[in-house]
C-alpha cells in the first residue's frame, strides 16, 4: 500500500512539472536533441518554469543526513560537518558542511542554516558590532542599543536607581518621575488616596471622580440617568447631553427644543417640522430663512424658499418681507404687496392718502397731484385752451397756418384758413404776369408799319 501511495504521488509530481512549459531563458534549460522543445539540462530538476534544482543520483546520490548542493556534489545539512554530518558547526562557521564564515564571531552567533546573527548580552547591531552602554541593571537591545531597566532603575544608562515607593509605583525610565498606582499619591507615591472608588490627583491628592460620582471625597452617587447625562463632581448637577431635558436628563427634548438640557429652540424648519434634538438642525427651511439651523433671515433684497427670490421695489430700497416678498412701504404714487400699482380712485402721494384736486380735461399725476393736461389745455385744473397760435401738450408747440389758427390739441389747420392761405398767393402770382404782360408788349413804330417788340 505504502509503495502504491508513494508511486501516485511521483507520477502526479511529473505531471504537474511537465503540466509547466519551461522558459528558453530560464536557469540551466537546454534544448532539446529530439526536437524543438526544451528541457532541463543534465544534472538539473525543473523548478517552476526554470531548472534550479541540483540532482545528485545513482552511485553520486546523497546520504541520509547530506544535501544535493551541486549536480553530484552532496553537503552535510546545514549546521553539521563530518564524518556522516554529526557534528554541529563551531560557533564561527555556519551552513552546508559549515563553510561559511560568520561575520558577528566573536560578539555574537550565527544561525547555521540563515547566517543571522544573535549578539551577547554587551552588543548590538546587525553584526553585533557595537558596545552596549547600559550599566548592569539595563537590558542593551540588539537591534537598535538603546536600554531597557531593571524595576528601580532609570536614565538612558540605568545608572540612576528610582526613588519611589517600589510597592505603589513605577519609575518613568527617561525622567525617573514616580507614576503612582491606583490608589496613591505623593512624590514617592507614597501616601493614599481617600476618595472611595475613584482615583485621586498625583502630587495634589485632590479626588478625580469616576462617571456617576461627586463630592470632595467622590463617595455621593449621581441622580442622573448616566447612559444620557454626566454629573457635575462640585455640585452633583446633571449635565444633560445634547436632545435630552433637565433636572435628571431621562426624557428627550420637546418638540422645539434642542441641545444640551433642551435649552435652545429650533429655527424655521419648513412646515413646522421640529428641529434635530441633538444639534438643532433642520432638512428644510421655512421660507424666508436660512442657514443650517434656519436661523437667520433671508439677506436683505431676497426673500421666499431657499431665498432665491430678488424684491421688488420697496420705499427707499428698503427690505420686503422676507417670506412673502411684501413691501412694507411703497414710494409716493404707489401701491400694493409689490408697490408695483399707481394710485387709483382720485388719489396720489405717500400711502395714496391724498386726494387729487379736480382736472377738468386731464388726469391727476398718481406721484404729485398736479394735473397733466390733455393736448390743448392748459392750466392748473386743465379748465384753459390753447392761445389761436399754440396747440398741443401743455400748448408747448407753435401752429403753422400762417396768421389763422390751428386746432388747439393737433396743431392742423382749418379749412377757411387753408383757402385763404392758397388763393391770396396765386392772386398776387397772376397779377404779377399780367402786369408784365401789359407792359413789355407795346407797339414799335417802323418803316413797313407797326412792330411789336417783345
Amino acid at each position: 500500500m505504502d509503495t502504491f501511495l508513494t508511486s501516485f504521488v511521483l507520477i502526479l509530481t511529473c505531471v504537474q512539472c511537465s503540466a509547466q512549459i519551461l522558459s528558453p531563458t530560464g536557469k540551466n534549460v537546454c534544448p532539446s536533441v529530439r526536437d524543438s522543445s526544451t528541457i532541463c539540462c543534465s544534472g538539473w530538476g525543473q523548478n517552476g518554469d526554470e531548472c534550479t534544482v541540483p540532482l545528485c543520483e545513482g552511485e553520486r546520490a546523497c546520504l541520509q543526513d547530506e544535501v544535493c548542493v551541486y549536480p553530484g556534489l552532496c553537503r552535510c545539512k546545514p549546521g553539521f560537518y563530518g564524518y556522516q554530518c554529526k557534528t554541529s558547526c563551531p560557533p564561527e562557521f555556519w551552513g552546508p558542511d559549515c563553510r561559511e564564515v560568520c561575520p558577528c564571531h566573536p560578539h555574537g552567533l550565527c544561525d547555521p542554516v540563515t547566517g543571522v546573527c544573535s549578539c551577547l548580552p554587551n552588543r548590538w547591531g546587525n553584526l553585533c558590532q557595537n558596545s552596549c552602554k547600559c550599566g548592569r541593571h539595563g537590558k542593551c537591545d540588539p537591534v537598535y542599543g538603546n536600554c531597557t531597566c531593571e524595576e528601580g532603575w532609570w536614565t538612558s544608562t540605568c545608572s540612576k536607581a528610582c526613588q519611589c515607593h517600589l510597592a505603589t509605583s513605577t519609575c518613568d525610565q527617561a525622567t525617573g518621575r514616580c507614576l503612582c498606582n491606583k490608589g496613591f499619591w505623593g512624590q514617592r507615591c507614597s501616601l493614599r488616596c481617600n476618595c472611595y472608588v475613584s482615583p485621586c490627583q498625583q502630587h495634589t491628592g485632590t479626588c478625580q471622580c469616576q462617571h456617576g460620582w461627586w463630592g470632595p471625597s467622590c463617595d455621593r452617587r449621581c441622580i442622573c440617568n448616566l447612559s444620557h447625562a454626566d454629573c457635575d463632581v462640585q455640585t452633583g448637577t446633571c449635565l444633560c447631553y445634547p436632545g435630552y431635558k433637565e433636572p435628571f436628563c431621562n426624557e428627550p427634548c420637546d418638540s422645539g427644543k434642542y441641545g444640551s438640557g433642551c435649552r435652545r429652540s429650533c429655527g424655521h424648519c419648513e412646515g413646522g417640522r421640529s428641529c434635530s434634538k441633538e444639534d438643532g438642525l433642520c432638512d428644510a427651511c421655512a421660507p424666508g430663512w436660512n442657514g443650517t439651523r434656519c436661523d437667520q433671515p433671508c439677506p436683505a433684497g431676497y426673500y421666499g424658499y431657499r431665498c432665491h427670490n430678488v424684491c421688488p421695489r420697496c420705499r427707499n430700497m428698503d427690505p420686503c418681507d422676507t417670506e412673502t416678498g411684501a413691501c412694507l412701504h411703497c414710494d409716493p404714487g404707489w401701491t400694493g404687496p409689490r408697490c408695483e400699482k399707481p394710485c387709483t380712485d382720485g388719489t396720489y402721494g405717500d400711502g395714496c392718502r391724498f386726494l387729487c384736486k379736480t382736472c377738468h380735461h386731464g388726469h391727476c399725476d398718481h406721484v404729485t397731484g398736479s394735473c397733466i393736461c390733455l393736448p390743448g389745455f392748459q392750466g392748473e385744473s386743465c379748465n384753459s385752451t390753447c392761445p389761436p397760435n399754440l396747440y398741443g401738450m401743455n400748448c408747448s408747440a407753435t401752429c403753422d397756418c400762417g396768421n389763422h389758427a390751428c386746432h388747439p390739441a393737433t396743431g392742423a389747420c382749418s379749412r377757411a384758413g387753408l383757402l385763404a392761405g392758397l388763393l391770396i398767393p396765386l392772386c398776387i402770382l397772376i397779377l404779377a404776369l399780367l402786369f408784365c404782360c401789359c407792359c413789355c408788349g407795346r407797339p414799335v413804330e417802323g418803316k413797313e408799319g407797326y412792330e411789336f417788340v417783345i
